[in-house]
């Protein structure tokens, strides 16, 4: 361990290796790079105004102000010579610092605009990048415009510090490692932050690890990340973790930290025996690299077309008060019918499921979500999905639980939800073809 990692301090100078006889000339000389797996650069206002008021704040004192820590992970690149040959070029990934480092490369730039900068000679490929850049260099400039006499370059080269962590080359591994368990000192990583991470190292050719990790950022990108809301924390976040768990009866906190990552890292496997397959059953063991990436696109794809169903815009009518608790596990069990029978008597399931989940809140005055979500994995609607050959099986087994079930007298939040059920059943009555279902549903179990 001790030969693959070395820890120093360094000031931003000896980051950079610009040597004071040079500064006159260029050189920002460290090859420094921004590896695939990590997030765009997005530091926002705040973060910016920070960083800089700290430097401003220790310009005045005479001992080196300390900037937190670094993780760099030394390989090395092909760097082309001519038209048919190439050499090796040491290079230091950033595993963790690169909003500070591109942050105080841009201030750099702003300060003394003849000082070469090969960090942002690195592909930001994102418009949203590009867009944060764009704006931060606006918001230095006009920072340094009002404290030109507070900002100087040597200062700033010689008296910020950094704890840097260098992980030397053949220790990939380890840098991933420090990348799963290192949080910047702006925004948080998420759980699809690490998850790119760790599935990215199951992948050893370095084009199909670009590809993979570009249209991984644009899934991210286009789901505000973790948003629940959104398409990529609807589908991975919520439905799929949710039934992977009531699949296997298990229980877990909503306040556990990368809960998301960790259910959807890469099974366990036997080294020798190679793990097949491609039927994408939402349970199944997660397979580390490519076919996670194809394991998550096949499901938001699914997700894209069942938003647009009647069904799933019927439940709309729950989105008030705690009804959305119902919603939510409601949604997330029909999203498991959508996914084994598609469209099929989608209205018939709708109608089944949300009288079994209902049933909860008819029978409890207070209630929370766990409590809900709990009730939902002891229904084993998600079992009855999986076993079941045909929606005929199902729908049949969910009448039966619902014939068993006592009419219950509703008071004060119980009655408000009800009014939304009827409302629902009202609209699935529209595009229902077996109209005897409700009426059927209804009868008294002999």
């Amino acid at each position: 361990m001790t030969e693959n990692v070395i820890l120093e301090t360094k000031t931003l100078r000896e980051i950079f290796k610009i040597r004071k006889d040079d500064l006159e000339e260029k050189h920002l000389n460290l090859p420094i790079s921004i590896p695939d797996y990590q997030r765009i650069y997005c530091w926002t206002e705040n973060n910016v105004h920070k960083l800089l008021d700290d430097i401003v704040e220790s310009a005045d004192k005479t001992y080196p102000y300390h900037l937190g820590s670094l993780i760099l992970h030394k390989t090395n690149r092909d760097i082309k010579v001519d038209e048919q040959n190439f050499k090796k070029e040491d290079v230091y990934a950033i595993v963790d610092g690169q909003q500070r480092l591109v942050t105080l490369t841009l201030l750099l730039l702003q300060i003394k605009d003849d000082i070469s900068v090969p960090l942002l000679n690195e592909k930001f490929e994102s418009t949203e990048a590009q867009a944060y850049i764009a704006y931060n260099k606006t918001l230095i400039q006009n920072y340094v415009d009002k404290n030109k006499d507070k900002i100087k370059v040597d200062n700033l080269l010689d008296k910020l510090q950094f704890s840097v962590l260098i992980i030397n080359d053949g220790s990939l591994d380890l840098a991933y490692t420090f990348f799963s368990n290192q949080n910047s000192r702006g925004k948080s990583l998420t759980d699809y932050d690490l998850l790119k991470a760790h599935h990215l190292r199951f992948i050893p050719i370095e084009k199909q690890a670009i590809h993979l990790a570009e249209r991984w950022d644009n899934v991210v990108l286009n789901s505000g990340n973790d948003a629940s809301d959104k398409e990529l924390g609807r589908t991975i976040g919520i439905y799929l973790f949710r039934l992977r768990k009531w699949m296997r009866k298990k229980q877990w906190s909503d306040d556990q930290k990368f809960k998301v990552k960790t259910e959807f890292e890469a099974a366990i496997t036997i080294p020798d025996v190679p793990p097949f397959g491609e039927k994408f059953h939402f349970y199944e063991s997660i397979q580390g690299g490519a076919h996670f990436f194809a394991y998550a696109d096949h499901y938001i794809y699914k997700f894209r077309n069942f938003v647009k169903t009647h069904e799933y815009n019927t439940l709309n009518v729950l989105n008030s008060e705690s009804h959305w608790w119902y919603k939510d596990a409601i949604e997330t069990l029909l999203f498991a019918y959508y996914l084994k029978f598609g469209t099929i008597y989608l209205s018939e399931a709708l109608y089944c499921i949300e009288r079994i989940i209902s049933e909860h809140r008819y029978g409890s005055g207070r209630s929370s979500l766990r409590a809900v979500l709990e009730h939902a994995n002891n229904s084993e609607i998600v079992m009855m999905i999986d076993q079941a050959t045909s929606p005929t099986f199902f729908l049949a087994e969910a009448l039966n639980i619902i014939k068993k079930n006592s009419k219950k007298e509703l008071q004060g939040i119980q009655v408000r939800y009800n009014n939304y059920v009827i409302e629902i059943q009202k609209q699935l009555k529209q595009t229902m073809c077996v109209d005897s279902i409700i009426k059927f549903s209804n009868e008294k179990a002999k």
